[in-house]
């Protein structure tokens, strides 16, 4: 009795009614349902084309009983799918290069930032601390590219309020005053680089000794104008371009000369993609290193066009709105060049990056939207087939100051350095003509010449360069001999 409870026990309570068997002797019944019984079959035709029909076959070589290697899937694997990815990589750097190049929201949260009363904070308050400021509001002579609407431009002026200013006492009204444009690289604010600003204009004495037989020159009155270009920190949110961006600091400098007057001095200071941009202001402005035949019209026919001023409504208690006057008096002569690790050109930073030919992204250079070709300008200014058109210019040549980071990690150096060469060519363009007979100077160009120099900042990083002693004596230095220089 009870083996038969357990046997009964241990037997299924449920046993299925069908059998998992082959169908076998029957010819009627398909052993697989057909495939219009799987789901609707797609057109064979779109468009007038003939598409390929789906096939359920194996990859050549594939099979267990080939012969020989899968080659064909080996160079699917190995050659097609690394093509296809860089081809879409290469794809995707060249249609958003604007965004990766000029980097408008790095970084993240720093566009909504403000000056204002309610958004100060402590941090910003200990950068600005001893610095008179005031933001500055004018509009672009350019305006969008698709919409056409003008173009807002914010930024920043500022000066030093500390005891070294108030200290002058009546020998302040005979200072010279020199304003700074500042000209910003990609990513970033102006409030970003308020400590460079501070450092910049703090205690303005240069540190040289004075001689017994002539007094120093005194120390300049310096105001920096830093603002934004489109699409950075508060500016209008559009597509930032060459152009655009180059009608956006051609409005700061009418801005400062329309602020300041013809009596102050003026000085470009461009850092990075900025130093690129200054050199262009100083071909679109008649200035050396290039002759007037290499001026394009980009300022005059903006400068000319009618600005429409800024609605008043959106006036507040620190900001000043403005128009650009005429291009007669629109653009001051250009004093003193500062550029501090220039951009050669976007080409020849695809080159630097990625110096491995074997690399696709080492040929992406001739699709760049915007290349910024400071380095093949300068070159072309310094060519022997321009001396003819160089002498007027020379005439005009402001002094430079080339400021190079020991380890810069953004623009390489090494022996193909772009710096380098910008620099080489501007002092072939610049300095005074030797004549060709007698191998001498000529004396109508022996003072004449632009001085320039080079400065290399050891240790410093390409945006540290500010936190180096070195940085800040011979700008100052600069700043010095910029102002007591005569016109």
């Amino acid at each position: 009795m009870k083996a038969a409870s357990r046997i009964a026990l241990s037997a299924p309570l449920w046993r299925p009614t069908w059998r998992c068997e082959p169908l076998r002797g029957r010819r009627n019944l398909p052993l697989f349902p057909r495939r219009a019984g799987f789901h609707w079959s797609p057109p064979a035709r779109l468009f007038g084309l003939r598409l390929p029909e789906p096939s359920n076959e194996p990859l050549a070589g594939t099979l267990g009983d080939a012969s020989g290697p899968p080659w064909l899937f080996l160079l699917e694997v190995l050659v097609g799918l690394p093509a296809a990815l860089w081809a879409y990589k290469c794809l995707m750097l060249v249609l958003f290069q604007r965004r990766i190049i000029y980097l408008p929201s790095v970084p993240p949260g720093t566009r909504d930032e403000s000056l204002e009363d309610g958004e100060r904070t402590t941090a910003r308050d200990g950068s600005l601390s001893g610095l008179d400021w005031r933001q500055v509001r004018i509009e672009s002579m350019v305006p969008t590219s698709w919409l056409r609407r003008p173009v807002e431009l914010r930024g920043i002026e500022m000066s030093w309020s500390g005891p070294a200013t108030t200290a002058a006492g009546d020998a302040t009204q005979r200072r010279p005053r020199v304003v700074i444009v500042y000209l910003q690289g990609n990513a970033g604010t102006p409030l970003l680089r308020a400590p460079l600003f501070r450092s910049l204009l703090r205690d303005p004495v240069p540190p040289r000794a004075a001689s017994a037989a002539s007094s120093p020159p005194l120390p300049p009155l310096v105001t920096l104008l830093a603002i934004a270009p489109r699409t950075f920190w508060r500016s209008t949110r559009t597509t930032p371009t060459e152009p655009g961006v180059l009608a956006d600091y051609a409005a700061a400098l009418s801005h400062a000369y329309a602020t300041h007057g013809p009596s102050a001095r003026y000085v470009l200071y461009g850092h990075s993609l900025g130093g690129a941009a200054a050199v262009f202001l100083l071909e679109q402005l008649y200035q050396a290193p290039f002759g007037p035949s290499s001026c394009p019209p980009d300022i005059s026919a903006a400068a000319t066009s009618p600005l429409k001023p800024l609605d008043k409504a959106s006036r507040s208690r620190r900001v000043q709105e403005t128009r650009a006057p005429d291009h007669a008096a629109s653009f001051p002569t250009i004093s003193g060049v500062i550029l501090e690790n220039p951009l050669p050109s976007i080409p020849h930073m695809v080159r630097a990056l990625y110096p491995q030919r074997w690399l696709p992204y080492h040929y992406l250079g001739p699709f760049a939207f915007d290349k910024w070709d400071a380095l093949g300008r300068l070159e072309r200014g310094a060519a022997p087939s321009a001396a003819s058109s160089l002498s007027a210019a020379r005439a005009r040549a402001p002094d430079s100051l080339w400021i190079r980071s020991g380890r810069d990690e953004i623009i390489p150096g090494g022996e193909d350095d772009g710096v380098r060469r910008m620099y080489d060519a501007w002092v072939r363009a610049t300095q005074p003509v030797r004549s060709a007979r007698e191998g001498q100077v000529a004396e109508k160009d022996e003072a004449v010449g632009s001085r320039a120099k080079w400065v290399d900042v050891v240790g410093a990083l390409h945006d540290t360069a500010y936190l180096e002693r070195r940085w800040r004596d011979e700008i100052r230095s600069f700043l010095v001999d910029v102002a007591s220089r005569e016109r």
